[in-house]
């Protein structure tokens, strides 16, 4: 299987603002690629995987992904 950035880029935007589980994810039976670890905590302020996909969107102007990241980002350093 090939590496799909784009695909890898949706992944992770759906799981990181809850728009569907690991889990369900992985039930697809296809191999996925996220930009993070997702055995291991995201940590908002540290790790940057939320700003690395804000900016990937932010490149293909898709503004409402970019705001659903950050107001997801938001929302796990509060919690």
């Amino acid at each position: 299987m090939k590496f799909d950035e784009h695909l890898c880029m949706i992944n992770s935007y759906q799981v990181l603002t809850g728009k569907i589980s690991l889990e369900d994810l992985l039930e697809e039976g296809k191999i996925i690629h996220l930009m993070f670890n997702p055995s291991l905590p995201v940590i908002p302020m540290e790790d940057g995987v939320y700003d690395y996909v804000i900016q990937y969107f932010e490149v293909l102007e898709d503004y409402d992904k970019c705001a659903e990241l950050h107001w997801a980002k938001c929302k796990a350093k509060n919690s």
